[in-house]
């Protein structure tokens, strides 16, 4: 089990790791331009020449403009060579550009504001545990309805997607809250009796996600000797599969923010009976036609995960040991939270204002608010640990 956690500790994104860091300052910000290059000591491949950073080519397909429900349309020049890293721990301002919109804020208020209203006029099994619904909503599209085992889930799911908007990560689908029984429900008030569910109680509705395709960790996650080192193949493996490493990175650090154990951590803790694991889709992720790499299911975010940190820490932790490349927008986001103290509070404040029945679910308690601000706080000073380990 060492050397498997091991293997995905020591590379998820250290795959440019041909490049050592001249920048530093007490609060991680960006600065222009480009800096040079080399190899790593610690790393065994090639050093990548001090003038030439790699650079990476696009198929043709891949420079045709894509636009899709789950965001903005996809844009710009993706056969124009570029440069994966600046300042050493930040992407590429060019990359940046180009990973997927996701959900965007239009698009998430617009089907937010519809979820709430909408007749739910079928329902059926799906989505998950068997406790949990696909319906119909009035306008004919569908939406995953998930009841929790007790009230926690629902808010981890729930809190979990307000944390990532005040993040500004747009990867996990829209969420809203819906009391069972109430007047959205009166068309299948009589199937309700079948499905378990107490009247009254809270459960959460997100978008029923189409043509979506699993996700295998990059090709250096599933190296089998326990001695991972970045593949020369994942550095030229073409625009998207770089733009797909950057969201990799926005995974770890919003499943250690939220302490969530159901996604890659519980891929890798199956190693112990399931080898083949990692050679098999990545838990409650997915991909849309776009690249989006889409967060589902995240009632283990938060209030749940936080009950169980002592056991899984160990491996969310190791992971967020890995990730020295980051996006500059969630830093600065990072930053401010770690910085104000405020990290929950202004969470809370964002859920409030947007969903009508976050009193009736409930906050994070005072304590849970405190490991909040506190994991905030241990990738903040990671980040500052990124950049004096390769000054």
């Amino acid at each position: 089990m060492k050397a498997a956690v091991a293997l995905i500790i020591s590379g998820v994104l250290l795959l440019v790791g041909g490049i050592f860091w001249v920048w530093k300052d007490p609060h991680p910000t960006d600065h222009p331009g480009y800096l040079p290059q080399r190899a790593p000591r610690a790393l065994r491949l090639p050093a990548l020449s001090p003038q030439t950073p790699p650079a990476t080519e696009a198929h043709p397909s891949e420079s045709e403009h894509t636009t899709t429900a789950y965001g903005h349309p996809n844009e710009g020049n993706h056969s124009q060579t570029f440069t994966p890293l600046e300042q050493g721990i930040f992407w590429a301002r060019a990359l940046e550009r180009a990973v997927p919109q996701g959900f965007s804020d239009e698009y998430t208020l617009h089907w937010q504001e519809f979820a709430r209203t909408a007749s739910i006029v079928a329902m059926e099994k799906g989505c998950g545990r068997s406790t949990n619904r696909l319906v119909t909503l009035s306008d004919g599209s569908r939406a995953c309805v998930r009841y929790g085992i007790n009230p926690e889930q629902i808010q981890g799911e729930v809190l979990s997607f307000y944390l990532s908007r005040l993040l500004g990560l747009h990867t996990v689908p829209p969420c809203v809250l819906s009391k069972v029984g109430g007047s959205q429900w009166a068309p299948v008030q009589a199937e309700l009796g079948g499905t378990g569910w107490m009247s009254g109680s809270l459960v959460t509705l997100t978008p029923w996600l189409y043509n979506l395709s699993s996700v295998l960790p990059p090709p250096s996650l599933r190296a089998e000797d326990g001695k991972l080192l970045p593949l020369r193949e994942e550095l030229n493996s073409g625009h998207a599969g770089v733009v797909e490493l950057a969201q990799w990175g926005d995974l770890i650090l919003f499943d250690y923010l939220t302490a969530n154990f159901d996604r890659l951590v519980s891929n890798l803790f199956s190693l112990q009976w399931d080898s083949h694991v990692m050679l098999r889709g990545t838990n409650n992720l997915h991909r849309t036609p776009d690249g989006t790499l889409v967060l589902l299911d995240n009632e283990a975010g938060l209030v749940h995960g936080y009950r169980l940190r002592d056991t899984w820490d160990k491996y969310n932790g190791q992971l967020l040991s890995t990730v020295c490349l980051f996006r500059r927008g969630v830093v600065r986001r990072l930053r401010e939270l770690y910085l104000g103290r405020r990290a929950a509070e202004e969470l809370h404040a964002l859920y409030i204002s947007r969903e009508p029945l976050a009193a009736d679910l409930g906050l994070l308690t005072e304590q849970e608010a405190q490991i909040l601000q506190d994991r905030v706080g241990v990738i903040y000073r990671h980040v500052q640990t990124c950049q004096g380990k390769y000054s």
